[in-house]
């Protein structure tokens, strides 16, 4: 049975992504997912690109590549991921200093500008206007997440990459074994969403819960 260089678990926009890059490189690379439509987070997600809020050298590096990227993604993946710029409002409570909460935001990658109440309005004639003391605009990113996911699928594919639809089962220490078969790889790359903690327990690898709060 053939031995890939990666099998990458997960065909949503951050699977989809990965395999491309590998495969691009000169990996071989399997790509497996569990439907043949689908039920990921990628189908759900709004698809906004918030690369102007990098605030540390190292995310204002990524906002900035990101960019780049997106304006030409569409032509190097050959399919519209119908990437725009939207203008995000957000609003500042009419209890906060307008003035002090532009402030706060100084140090992102791009700073949002500050505006009245009434250019607020302007922007977005449905606010409560006395509810809020000013708002803050900047340009946001986005695209259309399931189109961005397929188009990376099918310029993976070009590149020489495969694909399975199958359910991973378990990961084990030379690949993975499915619902159809066992595959084996020397790098294995967990994309699966909800189901990543899962998969890494079946391999022995701990992964602590995330408390928020």
């Amino acid at each position: 049975m053939k031995t890939y260089d990666w099998i990458v678990v997960g065909g949503g926009i951050a699977g989809a992504a990965l395999a491309y890059e590998l495969a691009k490189t000169g990996f071989s690379v399997l790509l497996l997912e569990q439907y043949e439509t689908p039920q990921n987070a990628t189908r759900y997600s709004y698809g906004g690109l918030a690369y102007w809020s990098g605030t540390t050298p190292l995310t204002c590096l990524l906002c900035e590549e990101a960019i780049a990227r997106y304006n030409i993604l569409s032509q190097e993946l050959d399919a519209d991921i119908q990437f725009r710029e939207l203008d995000l409002l957000l609003t500042i409570s009419a209890a906060n200093d307008p003035e002090a909460t532009a402030e706060s935001y100084n140090h992102f990658a791009i700073p949002p500008r500050l505006l009245s109440v009434q250019e607020a309005c302007e922007l977005e004639p449905l606010l409560n206007r006395e509810a809020i003391s000013g708002a803050l605009t900047v340009k946001h990113g986005h695209i259309h997440p399931e189109k961005t996911a397929q188009a990376y699928i099918q310029a993976f594919l070009r590149a020489g990459g495969e694909m399975q639809i199958t359910q991973v089962l378990q990961v084990l220490q030379d690949g993975v074994k499915t619902t159809t078969g066992t595959f084996h790889s020397a790098n294995v790359a967990i994309c699966a969403g909800g189901l990543s903690r899962q998969l890494l327990k079946s391999a022995g690898i701990p992964v602590k819960p995330i408390r928020f709060g």
